[in-house]
């Protein structure tokens, strides 16, 4: 242990860039722009994305405030408050059906609301602390992980009908959800679990796990389907690992961003952010350059803001938007960035 901790303690010193008087490095992420959401208190969760309407959705679980926030991407202000959610968690859009999907964990639902009028439409009961969401657009079923350390499910739902058409069982509640283009396979994180599980999405059933050395648990996933590589982020120890999905192998670990929530791989500058802050009195986004399939580099040490773990990245939009919850000097904001050559 302690000739890892010297390890990824020699890597930060080596990848780590130069930074700004103000501890931002700005040679990777550009912040083009902060969208203020006064008076939305306490912790903001996950983003989904309307890319047609350009709008972004953010859930704002706090006990006070129990609503999913709507910024207008065009006007870059925030236009609508939906209320009457019970820890909203996980946000999908369906821009086929116009409809969006609200994970909530304390009730363990999923609430469905009409995309223009934001009027309830549906509410399904499908289980234990409703959390992270996944989309495939194929089948256009929604999948949602639910349960806790013990045991767990995806639910799936789908978006055609807004009706829950069945489980696959998991040893525990999954998260990250990422789905493998060029075969039946879904990766999972697993609460509590030091390993990650792999599901087919055509059997519905757990048919693996992978081990992932040196890390108790992982909490967010990334996938670059091109080079079948998985991007598996951890808290503690704050890690980076890389998996190839043919094998599970381990591919090689870089050191990770304190307090970790989201992790995307933007295809076209082939990099990964990852995105922490997390119970910390500061908030970053870590970039990674992939050199090659089998060698990445830390590029870039971004602030953000106290507390701003969640994050989403929109290819289509060549931006990435990181959620920052109130603090003492602030309001809570959306903080958008764009990649730098």
């Amino acid at each position: 242990m302690h000739n890892r901790r010297l390890l990824l303690a020699m890597m930060s010193f080596v990848c780590t860039p130069v930074l700004s008087a103000h501890g931002q490095d700005t040679s990777a992420l550009k912040l083009v722009q902060r969208i203020p959401m006064p008076k939305v208190q306490d912790r903001l969760d996950h983003l989904g994305v309307d890319v047609p309407g350009k709008r972004l959705f953010i859930a704002a679980l706090g006990d006070k405030q129990n609503t999913v926030e709507v910024i207008d991407l065009k006007s870059n202000q925030r236009t609508s408050s939906i209320p009457g959610q019970s820890k909203p968690q996980g946000i999908f859009y369906s821009p086929d059906f116009k409809k969006l999907f609200v994970a909530n964990g304390t009730d363990g639902t999923c609430k469905i609301f009409a995309g223009d009028t934001f009027k309830l439409m549906g509410n399904l009961a499908i289980g234990t602390d409703a959390d992270h969401v996944g989309y495939d657009p194929e089948t256009k079923y929604l999948y949602v992980g639910v349960g806790d350390a013990k045991s767990g499910a995806l639910s799936v739902i789908d978006t055609r009908t807004g009706a829950h058409i069945g489980d696959i069982k998991t040893d525990a509640r999954p998260g990250g959800i990422k789905f493998d283009k060029s075969n039946a396979q879904i990766y999972v994180t697993l609460a509590g679990s030091s390993k990650l599980g792999v599901l087919d999405r055509k059997k519905r059933e757990q048919v693996t796990t992978w081990a992932v050395a040196g890390v108790p648990g992982n909490v967010a996933l990334a996938i670059d389907e091109k080079h079948h590589r998985l991007f598996a982020g951890s808290r503690m120890p704050p890690l980076l690992t890389v998996l190839d999905t043919e094998t599970g192998k381990t591919i090689t670990q870089v050191e990770g961003v304190d307090g970790i929530d989201d992790l995307w791989y933007d295809a076209a500058h082939q990099r990964i952010y990852a995105s922490g802050g997390r119970g910390f009195d500061v908030g970053s986004v870590y970039v990674y350059q992939q050199r090659d399939a089998d060698h990445y580099e830390l590029i870039g040490k971004v602030s953000t803001s106290p507390g701003a773990g969640t994050s989403i990245w929109v290819a289509q939009f060549d931006r990435y938007y990181v959620a920052a919850p109130a603090h003492d000097k602030e309001d809570a904001a959306i903080l958008v960035f764009q990649p730098q050559p």
